[in-house]
């Protein structure tokens, strides 16, 4: 075998090390993170309920605010982005319902309190809209929701309650869990909010 041959392995071979310790030297691929918002079970009870039944559609939510990956910002709400490979478990426009409903059947506010694809005969009808659902991200860190919501008279076609609630939380930290902690708190303080204003209705 010539020396130029076994040069050329050698060359070779040196090449295929050097690019195995690249590749190997690579950085992980971050695992994807599922997040979920859950109401209180334990909410003060209403003095003034609601006789008959109350039924909730999903959330309306505009572009990204409906969609399932995370957002954050670095301006206040300015300029929103989506985290990388950090989900809701749920669209938000469900997440929210389906967590505003086990609220308010906690608070006792109505003999029933369903979700509308049920299509019962329900006296009443909750009306919602995600106006803000991120972490902030920067020097003060935290996570800001705002949402507006409305309680309807269906046979009226009338509003019996409404308000637009918006609550921003410091995280305590830089992290994701840290700002889904803090949306979390500000989402039951939300809904407390709104039970206490159906619960004070004229």
């Amino acid at each position: 075998m010539s020396v130029i041959i076994l040069a050329r392995r050698a060359a070779l071979l040196g090449l295929a090390l050097a690019l195995s310790g690249c590749f190997g030297s690579a950085p992980p691929v971050p695992k994807e993170q599922y997040f979920r918002l859950l109401a209180s079970s334990d909410p003060a009870p209403v003095a003034n309920p609601l006789s008959g039944i109350v039924e909730i559609p999903p959330f309306q939510a505009e572009g990204v605010m409906g969609e399932r990956p995370l957002l954050f910002t670095q301006d206040n709400g300015l300029k929103l982005e989506q985290r990388n490979y950090a989900y809701w478990t749920d669209p938000p426009p469900a997440m929210l319902r389906d967590q505003l409903i086990a609220f308010l059947r906690a608070t006792k506010l109505a003999d029933q309190i369903v979700p509308s694809e049920l299509r019962v005969g329900a006296q009443y009808r909750v009306e919602g809209r995600i106006k803000r659902l991120e972490q902030i991200d920067g020097p003060a860190n935290g996570g800001a929701i705002a949402l507006e919501l409305a309680l309807i008279d269906k046979a009226t076609d009338s509003i019996i309650a409404s308000g637009t609630y918006e609550v921003t939380k410091d995280a305590g930290g830089p992290n994701i869990d840290d700002a889904v902690h803090a949306l979390n708190a500000g989402l039951n303080e939300i809904f407390a909010r709104f039970a206490a204003d159906l619960d004070q209705r004229g």
